[in-house]
């Protein structure tokens, strides 16, 4: 019986291996670096001289990633209410504009969210901080809840704004951190 689950064992893990190599390859192939394989095992099969030629077209090509890479991150419109998944974006926005960050939280754990760096002339916050409580079904409070930031956009320009989730006696590294950078118009 030792050696049939050792067998067993070893099969499972051959058919994940095999397995991975295949999500491996599907990734890549959305991604476009089907073509980077590609063209390495070309040179490899051609010799030095295709590889120099390969090689250079695989910079040209990469250099043309990167620019439309440039182009994804331009700024999007602002959806209303930024949550974590909003985390890193760039959004325009007009000058005037309310802009309203609602992120789980949970004081009951000592920890809250703060502004990790100053804000300058262009988001100015717009009140405190509002911590609601999480409640169930049944009206009862549960763990845990959100925080609601506002900001208000007073004048032109680019602007990052960080907020960290941290306990306030505790000058450490954050436990997460939160940024979005405004466009004001």
């Amino acid at each position: 019986m030792k050696w049939t689950s050792r067998i067993l064992i070893l099969t499972i893990f051959i058919a994940a291996m095999f397995g991975c190599q295949k999500g491996q390859k599907a990734v890549a192939s959305k991604e476009g670096r089907s073509s980077s394989t590609k063209s390495a095992s070309a040179s490899t099969k051609s010799g030095p001289k295709a590889a120099s030629k390969t090689a250079g077209t695989k910079s040209a090509t990469s250099g043309k990633k990167s620019e439309s890479k440039h182009e994804k991150v331009a700024a999007t419109v602002h959806p209303g209410v930024l949550t974590m998944v909003d985390n890193g974006r760039t959004f325009d926005v007009k000058q005037g504009e309310v802009i309203t960050v609602k992120l789980d939280s949970n004081r009951a754990s000592g920890f809250s969210w703060n502004l990790g760096e100053d804000i300058g002339e262009v988001v100015k916050l717009d009140g405190k901080a509002v911590y609601a409580r999480n409640t169930t079904k049944a009206g009862k409070v549960a763990s845990g809840g959100s925080e609601t930031w506002r900001f208000r956009t007073a004048g032109a320009g680019q602007e990052t704004v960080k907020l960290e989730y941290r306990r306030s006696w505790e000058r450490n590294i954050p436990e997460r951190t939160f940024r979005f950078t405004v466009i004001v118009h």
